[in-house]
This record gives structure tokens, C-alpha cells and sequence, in this order.
């Protein structure tokens, strides 16, 4: 009886658990009496295209999976399942992904035209007829892609994709390339076969080439070109279009400009060797030394030396010509860089020859002073190869002054027949001292042989100060004493808890011992290193600046040392070890994830053990730390002395940016003078944003129909994204010497609430007349210096399509500050912005918004891909590690640069072009500079901000007679920005 009552209830219980399940799940009801539901939470073991298995335990089918995430190995995931009495097997009735921490709110990260796509950033890697794939993994068909882009393989480009719920592919919407631009009047450098190299940079290949019709591209022409992002060998750029120039009849390179033409200058030619060592060496000041140069013809044509002369460069005229002879111990001596000669080739002025094996027929000028640029092609200087019988000297001097004295118009030529060779003898009067070079030309029929003559001439005083021998330090013989037995245990697994892997090629620039020394016991630092007196140079650059580096990296080393613990007691966590540290949440000593700490074992018996320990977490004044696991296990709470280390991850990024500061160059560290660049922008600066008419274009025609409810949506966003480079191509094309302009578009700024300097600051930008020099934007705080630079933000990745924009700030919080100022323009397209941080970084730390773009920056090398970039100037020192080349940005702006370092300053400028990129730095100098803690690096500089010592420079003053209508301060370098008048 009580077995058929409960039977009873059992029934209805499952009834009712039925229909809740309905409620919630889907419409899929169990059969009676056989199953029952639960929920459970696992991870995903095993995974095919129609199945997967959780824990190995609870099967699964794709038709189940409701996540619009793709399910991974390892994924965990919250699942309902059906329970079978009989069999007592479990399959799942519904599968939901648990979202990554990184994408909580990732819903909320963009506003798409259907909530199922995303954007991916990826290259290329194979086509297939009418298709293709993006990272091996994303196929996109021809037809999305962007009209006037043909794909090849390597190029970078942004696409929209989705997910296919049934077999977890994805697949491309829209297809555009990632950056391009174009490129006026470069020169086909090389072409061979059907591919080819413009300009040195930009590769191409005919069978991706449009060209107009009946052009065949060929070395040396001069041609407009739009190019794409593409990684083709070691090349960054390929060729979408190309259009010749028409070159001028009259324009003629000159030798003294055309560098390649100065290459080709010194190269052998037509057969003939010309001797190739011409440097006279190091020479005592009154010295002379004489040089033989040797002319072989080793081909199996004649050639005819015409004349030989000396370019002129060396104005004190050190170098001159010798005529030496057999019949005289010194030889005759003309006064002058390049002499007349004729040529002697009838029998009779053979025969009257001396007996020396070599004659030179020359006449002096009278006047010395006569610079050789004005010699003419008569004044020449031969040397005849053959065997003369003797004869008078005098005759012959005498002879040959008669026959050039007459000042025909021609000069004389000399056969130099195969297999013979000449020489012409070279003096050198040392004069003046110091480093002194000439060009000798050597004009044969057909073309000229050129070899640059060079001299080092040192005084007397010189010589007597001269380095005899490597200087070395003469260290003092010190018995060490007898250290104590040690033995140091390190971590055998991974050092760090980190969440991303990069290579660690950044040298270590260890501290030298003698400054070390100099500042433990309080030594004169200038016996170290004396260019710390001098002032900031472009010669003493990094010397002065590593020193710096250094004095307050001793510093922070000293001052960790108070904070070293002795006979603590660590507490156990699970596997891991926990420190209190008192003091620690006031940064009391200051520690990071990542951070090395050394634990001892008390010295009894004279022989210590040190333990290598790394910080994984931190909770107020609790540290964990990841040690060797033996010594994890067999801690039984016996106390330690702690030793605390200094990170030295910053300081070794700002040596390695000094390092590369030599790639800035003079014009980005130290300008003197403007140079105006031609605009970024061509026509007015308003061409800016595309109108609204273009957002309402109609999708391009045998475009592939997309079964999507906002299918004019998607279409009309591809449309917009992709006019641009279909008129810049056509553009290219059509259009052979570059001269016209862009036709502007009528539009406003993105912020409508900019003042009218704000407005003149971002035109400035925009423009980037005077790049690669530095553009300032200062003013006391609440002026908007971070507003102007998001709208310059904005309009350089609206305008210039080739642009990738790096934007910096010394902190986090005011990196965040703009991270979070461009989520709220509004205007940014999905995959456009991406926020690096430091490994450090803990995720709590982090606002809900700006965690939204986080989730890419973790992989520095996607990252490095992005349009805008944000990060802070230490962290912008990953893209070093990933191998980043100089000029990859061509924006580097740094916020709040007066809080900065010149060193921290430089590690995001030393990411841009040095050539053509454009620098703005925005900050406050009246305001707190960079915290130096070393008195000795606060004295010698190292506080004075990049920002601040630019301000100071002549080219940056204020100077109201000039500039007294535009603020008293050069428009073009640097605008002030000032409180508004109602605030």
C-alpha cells in the first residue's frame, strides 16, 4: 500500500518539475518515470562538430548548446541534464558557456547591426577561387568584399563576421583592408618577373596590379600608387593601383643630389680597375705624403683617360698632383688640384721621352686660387703606360708648356690599351688639423670612375695628449673574506603567474659597481661620469640619461632595503605561502604581481638557504607567493628573514628607449629650425567624416543576399567603410601628376562644444605641418588639453585611413581617462580602440568600460594591429618585446606628458617614424613633474620633463612680436589653451 502511494507522489512531483522546466528551458518534456533533471557545472572534455562530452561524463549534441560562444576543450559551462534510472547515463538537455570575466558586459561593447556579429582583426593566409580565409579560420567570399580591395595573401584586413550555429564556422560579412593610403611620385626601385618594389618599401605584383590601360610598369618610372597593409617578405605594404607620372623633359638629376648616382660614381666601369685605398691615414700637421693610384685596363677594350681633377671640397687645397721623374731625386711639383696634359703618340715624341717608365705632361696655373669646379675638361693630368728612351728634362717640360700653352679648347687623351695600366700620384700637404676629404674624378670617353681622397691631420699638441695605451683601472688588491656557505632554491616551474607570454629580449643594463660604490659612500658622482655637468646634448644623450637611470635605480634599492623582515612566519593558503607585510596597502614597501621575493633560513650553523619566491597575489597587507613546491610542503612554519627586490622592468624599457633615441634624431630631441612638411590631409581639413548620404548608399550590386533581418544595416555600413578607397583609387588612376586635390566634404568637429583654440589646435595636428617635431598643447588644469586631443584622435582616424594611433599617459588613471572619453564619442566603429595594460594589473582595479576593451589587449601582438591603441608610457614598452619596428605608429600622443620622465617620455616615441610621424605632447610644466626619489638624479635633471625642456628651447619661447596675434607662441609648435571666460 505505501508502495503504491509513493509511487503516486512521485508521479505528480515529476509532473510539476516538468512544467517548471518548460517555463525555463525549452519545450522537451521527460518521459515518466524513466528520467529526472538536475543542473550541474563542469567542463568540457570532448568536442567534435555534432557532440561533445562533459567531465566525460555528460554527453551532449550541438542543437543544444545555446551560447552564441563557440565551445572549446576546457570551456566551462553550466548544463541541465536528463538523468536515466535504467541506464544511469546523463545527457545534457541544455548547454550554456560560463562568459569569460573579460566579457561580462561585452554586449554593451559596441552597438553592431546584429548582436550575433563581431569584428576581427587578422591577415589573410590563403585564398581559394571566389573565397578566402582570415587567420586560417574565418572564410569570407570575393563578393564581401569592399569594392576596389582584391585581396592577396598576407594583407591585414578588418572584417564583421558570425558564428554558424550548426557547425561552429565562422564566416565574413565585410571584408576591408585594415589601413591603406596613397602615395604620390615614388620610383619603381626594382622589377623582377612579374613582381617589383616602389620606392624601396612597397611591393607589388602584375597579377593584383590595376594599371591603366596600355601601361607596362618599368624600372626608374615615377608613379602614384595606392597602397594596403600587407606583410609580403619584409615588405609592410603592397601595391593596390598604380598610374605613371609624366616627368618633366628639362628636370636632369645632378650628380652632386642623386645619391644613387654618387653610388654608382665609384664603381669600376668599362673594364678598368682603379685602385681602390685612398686614405692618406692620420698625418702630422707640416707633414707630406704622397699616393700612387693605379689605372689597369683589365677588359678587352681601349679606353681613353680624358682629364683627371679634383672636385674641389677641401678648400685649403691639402691635396695636389705630382709629377714624378726619373732623373731627379724629388720630383717637379705643380701648385695647383688639376693640370692640362696632351697626349704623345707620334714616334717622334716617344723617342723624345726620358728614360723613365712613366711621363706627365702638365701645365701650372697661375693662379692657385682658382677653384677646380671651374677647370675645364682640357685640364687634365695623363699618365702614359709604355717604355720611353732618355732625354733632356728641361726639353721636354719646355715642349709640353709650348704645345698647351696655345689654350686650345680640347684636351689631350691617353689610350690606356688592354692589359696595360697608368698611374697618377697624389700629395698630401698637411695643414689644417682635423678630418679633411676630396673627390678625384677620373673622366674617360664614355663615363666617369670617381675615389674619394681622405686625411686625419693632428697638431703637435694633439700628439702629446694622445691615448698611448687603453686606460683600465687599477684595482686594489682586497683579501675577500670568507663568505658563508649558500645554496639558493628557485622555483622549478614558471617564475610568473602571467597572463600573457612575450618574448624577454630587452637587454638587462646592469648597474655599474663603481657608481654603486660612488653612491654608498658618498663619492663625487662627476669622477663616474662627467657628462653629468654638461649640458643635454645630442652627443652626451644616453651617457647622461643612463647615469640618471641608474642613480635612481640605487636609490629605490636602498630604500627597499628598510623594509627587509626578519623572523616572519608565513601563513598557508592551500598550495601557496602567504606574507603579511605591514605597511604594504600605503605602498609601504611598493609590491606587483611578478615581483621577486628572496626568503632565508635563519644562519645557525653558518650556511644559509635562500628561497626565490614570486608575488601571485596581493589582498591588503597579504602577500602570496609561489615557491619551490618541496619547500612549499615541507614549511612548517619556521621563521624567515625577507628580502624585498626592485623591479627593474620600467627602468630597463627607458634605457632601452634612450638607446633608441638616436633614430629621433636632432629634429625630434633638439629642433632648431622648421621645416614645413606637406599636409597629412589633402584639400581643406574638413575632409574629415563621410556625410549621411553615404551612409544611405545602396549595397554594391551581386552582392551575396544574407538572410539577416538588418541586412540594409550591414550593407550600408560596408558601403560607408569602403567609398573611401574606391575613390582614392580611381582617383590614382585617372590622375597622373598628382595635383589635384580631394573634393572636401562640408562637416563639423565630433564634439560640438570646442572653443575656437581647442578647434585651432586640433586643425594644427591634423595638418602636421612640422612633423617630426614635437606639437605642444599646454595649460593650467580644466582647460581641455585630454578633450582637444580625443578630437584629434578622432579626426586623424576619420581622415588619414593609413593611420595607426598610439595614445599615452604616464598613469593608469588618466589613461583610463581617455580610454573611457572615446567609448562616450560614440564614434568609433567596433574593433577600432583596444586598452593594453601592465601584466601587473589587477582586473578589479579596472572600471566596467574601459575592462570592455581590455578583453584584446591582453594579446599584445592582436593589439598591435589596432587603429588607436591605448596604454601607459611603461606598458607602451611591450611592443619592443614583440619585435615592433620604429615607425609603426604614425601618431604617438602623450597625455599629461609634464608628469613623465624624458626617459618614460621616449618609450612611445620611440615607436613612430622618425621621418614622417607626428608627436603631441600635452601637459601642464607649472604643475607636479615626474617623482624622482635620487637627490643626485633630482640634481642633475632627471626631473626636468621632456615637455618642459622642449618649452625651454629657442624654437618653443614665447615671443609676443612674432606671434603676438596667435597667443605670443608659434602656431605651428605649440598652442596654450586658457580657462573660458565663464568658468
Amino acid at each position: 500500500m505505501l508502495r503504491l502511494v509513493s509511487k503516486a507522489f512521485s508521479f505528480l512531483w515529476r509532473r510539476a518539475e516538468g512544467r517548471e522546466e518548460e517555463a525555463e528551458v525549452r519545450p522537451q518534456e521527460p518521459e515518466e518515470g524513466t528520467t529526472r533533471l538536475k543542473t550541474v557545472q563542469g567542463v568540457v572534455t570532448r568536442y567534435c562538430s555534432d557532440y561533445g562530452m562533459i567531465d566525460d561524463l555528460v554527453c551532449f549534441t550541438s542543437d543544444v548548446v545555446t551560447s552564441s560562444m563557440p565551445l572549446n576543450i576546457g570551456q566551462e559551462v553550466t548544463a541541465i541534464v536528463e538523468e536515466d534510472k535504467i541506464s544511469s547515463g546523463l545527457k545534457a538537455i541544455r548547454v550554456e558557456a560560463v562568459s569569460d570575466k573579460w566579457e561580462d558586459d561585452s554586449k554593451n561593447y559596441c552597438e553592431l547591426p546584429d548582436s550575433s556579429t563581431k569584428i576581427l582583426i587578422g591577415c589573410i593566409t590563403s585564398l581559394v577561387e571566389g573565397a578566402g580565409y582570415i587567420n586560417q579560420t574565418t572564410y569570407f567570399s570575393m563578393q564581401d568584399v569592399c569594392e576596389g580591395f582584391e585581396p592577396c595573401k598576407g594583407d591585414w584586413v578588418q572584417a564583421e563576421y558570425f558564428i554558424k550555429p550548426a557547425t561552429w564556422n565562422s564566416e565574413a560579412i565585410s571584408v576591408k583592408p585594415l589601413r591603406y593610403k596613397r602615395v604620390d611620385q615614388v620610383c619603381i626601385s626594382s622589377l623582377c618577373g612579374r613582381n617589383g618594389v616602389i620606392d624601396g618599401s612597397i611591393f607589388f605584383t602584375l597579377d593584383s596590379l590595376r594599371l591603366p590601360e596600355g601601361y607596362k610598369p618599368r624600372k626608374s618610372d615615377l608613379v602614384n600608387v595606392v597602397v594596403v597593409e600587407s606583410n609580403q617578405s619584409c615588405y609592410t605594404w603592397r601595391a593596390l593601383c598604380m598610374a605613371p607620372v609624366e616627368r618633366e623633359s628639362h628636370i636632369i638629376s645632378e650628380v652632386g643630389v642623386d645619391e644613387s648616382y654618387g653610388a654608382q660614381l665609384l664603381k669600376n666601369k668599362g673594364g678598368l680597375e682603379v685602385t681602390k685605398m685612398t686614405n692618406f691615414g692620420t698625418l702630422k700637421e707640416g707633414e707630406s705624403k704622397n699616393m700612387v693610384i693605379w689605372i689597369e685596363n683589365k677588359g678587352n677594350v681601349p679606353q681613353c683617360l680624358v682629364s683627371c681633377r679634383l672636385a674641389g671640397w677641401e678648400k685649403s687645397k691639402q691635396f695636389r698632383f705630382q709629377m714624378p721623374d726619373a732623373d731627379q731625386s724629388c720630383p717637379v711639383v705643380t701648385s695647383v688640384s688639376s693640370v692640362p696634359v696632351k697626349e704623345s703618340s707620334s714616334e717622334e715624341d716617344t723617342s723624345s721621352l726620358s728614360s723613365c717608365d712613366k711621363e706627365i705632361i702638365c701645365q701650372s696655373l697661375e693662379s692657385s686660387s682658382v677653384d677646380s669646379s671651374e677647370h675645364t675638361l682640357d685640364q687634365v693630368i695623363i699618365v702614359p703606360d709604355e717604355q720611353a728612351s732618355s732625354g733632356a728634362n728641361e726639353e721636354k717640360e719646355t715642349d709640353a708648356s709650348e704645345k698647351l700653352g696655345t689654350g686650345s679648347g680640347h684636351s689631350g687623351q691617353v689610350p690606356i690599351p688592354p692589359g696595360k695600366k697608368t698611374f697618377i700620384v697624389i700629395v698630401c700637404d698637411a695643414r689644417n688639423p682635423g678630418r679633411c676629404m676630396d673627390l678625384l674624378l677620373l673622366c674617360f670617353s664614355d663615363f666617369i670612375i670617381g675615389r674619394y681622397i681622405e686625411v686625419n691631420v693632428v697638431s703637435e699638441e694633439e700628439l702629446l695628449i694622445a691615448v698611448t695605451e687603453p686606460f683600465s683601472w687599477k684595482k686594489s688588491k682586497v683579501i675577500p673574506a670568507l663568505a658563508s656557505a649558500k645554496t639558493t632554491v628557485v622555483v622549478t616551474t614558471q617564475k610568473r603567474n602571467l597572463r600573457r607570454q612575450l618574448p624577454s629580449f630587452l637587454p638587462q643594463y646592469p648597474i655599474p659597481d663603481r657608481l654603486k660604490r660612488c653612491v654608498e659612500q658618498h663619492l663625487d658622482i662627476l669622477t663616474f661620469q662627467p657628462l653629468l655637468a654638461e649640458l643635454l646634448h645630442m652627443s652626451n644623450y644616453k651617457g647622461k640619461f643612463s647615469t640618471l637611470l641608474w642613480l635612481e635605480e640605487i636609490h629605490a634599492e636602498l630604500e627597499i632595503r628598510e623594509f627587509y623582515m626578519s623572523e616572519v612566519i608565513l601563513k598557508k593558503n592551500g598550495n601557496y605561502l602567504v606574507l603579511e607585510v605591514p605597511g604594504l596597502a600605503e605602498s609601504r614597501p611598493s609590491l606587483y604581481a611578478g615581483d621577486k621575493v628572496i626568503l632565508k633560513s635563519q644562519d645557525y650553523s653558518e650556511h644559509v638557504i635562500e628561497y626565490i619566491g614570486y608575488v601571485t597575489e596581493i589582498h591588503e597587507e597579504d602577500v602570496t607567493l609561489k615557491l619551490n613546491p618541496e619547500f612549499e610542503e615541507a614549511y612548517n612554519f619556521e621563521p624567515m628573514d625577507v628580502e624585498f627586490t626592485f623591479n627593474r622592468t620600467t627602468s630597463r624599457r627607458c634605457h632601452f628607449a634612450v638607446e633608441q633615441a638616436i633614430h629621433l634624431g636632432e629634429k625630434v630631441l633638439f629642433p632648431e629650425s622648421i621645416i614645413l612638411q606637406s599636409p597629412q590631409v589633402s584639400g581643406t581639413w574638413n575632409y574629415l567624416q563621410d556625410t549621411a548620404n553615404d551612409e544611405q548608399s545602396a549595397p554594391k550590386q551581386g552582392s551575396k543576399n544574407k538572410k539577416k533581418p538588418n541586412e540594409h544595416k550591414e550593407h550600408a555600413t560596408k558601403k560607408r567603410t569602403t567609398s573611401s578607397i574606391h575613390d582614392i583609387m580611381t582617383f590614382a588612376t585617372q590622375t597622373m601628376n598628382g595635383v589635384q586635390a580631394l573634393k572636401s566634404k562640408e562637416s563639423e568637429f565630433f564634439n560640438p562644444v570646442l572653443n575656437e583654440k581647442q578647434k585651432l589646435a586640433v586643425r594644427r595636428i591634423l595638418s602636421g605641418d612640422c612633423r617630426p617635431i614635437p606639437y605642444i598643447l599646454f595649460g593650467p588644469p580644466g582647460t581641455g588639453k585630454t578633450v582637444t586631443i580625443i578630437e584629434a584622435v578622432l579626426q586623424i582616424h576619420s581622415a588619414l585611413p593609413d593611420s595607426r594611433i598610439l595614445v599615452c599617459a604616464p598613469s593608469n588613471s588618466a589613461t583610463d581617462l581617455i580610454c573611457m572619453r572615446l567609448h562616450e564619442s560614440k564614434v568609433l566603429a567596433p574593433g577600432t580602440v583596444v586598452r593594453v595594460n601592465a601584466t601587473c594589473r589587477f582586473e578589479e582595479t579596472i572600471s566596467d568600460i574601459v575592462r570592455l576593451y581590455c578583453k584584446d589587449g591582453e594579446d599584445v601582438w592582436k593589439a598591435s594591429r589596432y587603429r588607436i591603441i591605448i596604454t601607459t608610457c611603461s606598458s607602451a614598452g611591450l611592443f619592443y618585446q614583440i619585435g615592433v619596428r620604429i615607425g609603426h605608429f604614425t601618431h604617438v600622443f602623450v597625455d599629461e606628458a609634464g608628469q613623465a620622465s624624458e626617459p618614460e617620455c621616449l618609450i612611445p616615441l620611440g615607436l613612430v617614424s622618425e621621418v614622417n610621424g607626428q608627436i603631441v605632447l600635452a601637459g601642464d610644466p607649472m604643475q607636479l613633474g615626474p617623482v624622482i626619489k635620487s637627490r643626485l638624479a633630482l640634481a642633475y635633471g632627471l626631473n626636468v620633463s621632456m615637455l618642459e625642456r622642449l618649452m625651454s628651447r629657442p624654437l618653443y619661447l614665447r615671443d609676443e612680436n612674432a606671434f603676438g596675434a596667435c597667443g605670443s607662441y608659434n602656431p605651428l609648435l605649440m598652442r596654450k589653451l586658457q580657462l573660458r571666460a565663464d568658468k
